[in-house]
């Protein structure tokens, strides 16, 4: 019994001690980014945002993990030629998702069209990046008739996936079990390997200096962060399920740009159950890139954009 006693005490320091840490990193990061948007609420939920630039209306949605700060190049470019909303997803960045409300992407889609409802915003253009693919991709099932044009930035589009890369640690299904995790170890063991998993992320290419800071990579350390995305990695299969055999109901321009040798989604997987579904839809590689395009190929990505929003029937405003 001595043992047990033994065992359990040196636990709970472990536990105590990770908790601390946690807590640290969290102060940390939360002294060290404030919401420089907007926020509007939904139910279950509030979605921050901010506008840049003016235009045709245009909607980004970031991946797993993310923020509407990985956009944040791209959007400048953007900003030329059409009115930019960047959104925070529910429950990631500082967009909040109540703890009872499912993650799944048509509840995070609903969501979505809530804000728009609110922000009087009848129609728009939709760049997804990863997951925000495909919401993306939701959004155009839900609401055809407001959704003008989809372009897809190295999209989640099918269940029939490998595991995506260094994201498969947040694979973790029984909640109770996250957030203990998200709480205590999941942050010193980010923080240790943090730097290798983000390489592999951006692999072939290199991890901007600005990335951690202004692109919002740092802001993915923080628990919640952790914790909502752990959320959306688990609820993913059951919502591609439910969407990927639907695609062909979409009417809208849909194009497809991966980075040529993306190692977290691949291009093989993700553009056919798109391309082959959706008759109105174009496909492009971007020559030695990684996955995140639109940071570092936001002129490529860009004039992708352009050329699929081209595609689209004007609507009227």
């Amino acid at each position: 019994m001595i043992y047990v006693a033994i065992f359990l005490a040196c636990l709970a320091c472990m536990l105590f001690f990770a908790w601390r840490f946690t807590r640290h990193i969290d102060s940390k990061i939360e002294r060290q980014f404030q919401p420089s948007g907007s926020f509007t609420e939904v139910e279950g939920g509030s979605i921050h945002w901010y506008k840049q630039g003016s235009g045709p209306n245009l909607i980004l949605i970031h991946g797993l993990a993310g923020s509407g700060l990985n956009f944040s190049t791209l959007t400048a470019l953007l900003a030329n030629d059409y009115t930019v909303y960047v959104i925070d997803r529910p429950g990631s960045g500082f967009s909040t998702r109540q703890p009872s409300i499912s993650a799944n992407f048509d509840v995070q889609a609903t969501m979505i069209l809530q804000w728009m409802d609110k922000l009087n915003i009848e129609n728009a253009n939709l760049v997804g990046h990863s997951m925000g693919g495909a919401i993306a991709l939701r959004l155009a099932l839900d609401a055809p008739s407001r959704i003008n044009a989809v372009s897809l930035l190295c999209p989640l589009t099918t269940p029939a996936m490998d595991p995506p890369g260094p994201l498969i640690s947040l694979y973790i299904p029984h909640d109770g079990l996250r957030s203990l995790l998200a709480n205590t170890f999941a942050t010193p063991l980010r923080v240790t390997v943090g730097k290798r998993h983000v390489n592999q992320v951006f692999y072939p290419e290199l991890v901007p200096n600005k990335f951690a800071i202004q692109g919002g990579g740092a802001y993915a350390l923080h628990s919640t962060q952790f914790f909502n995305a752990s959320c959306d990695i688990v609820a993913s299969t059951r919502s591609l399920y439910k969407q990927y055999k639907r695609y062909n109901e979409i009417t809208c321009p849909v194009g497809v740009l991966f980075g040529e040798k993306d190692k977290i989604l691949k291009p093989s997987t993700h553009t056919p159950a798109v391309t082959e579904l959706i008759e109105n839809s174009i496909s492009e590689v971007v020559a030695n890139a990684g996955h995140m395009i639109p940071v570092t190929q936001p002129d490529a990505c860009k004039a992708f954009i352009d050329k699929v929003n081209q595609m689209a029937q004007p609507k009227p405003i």
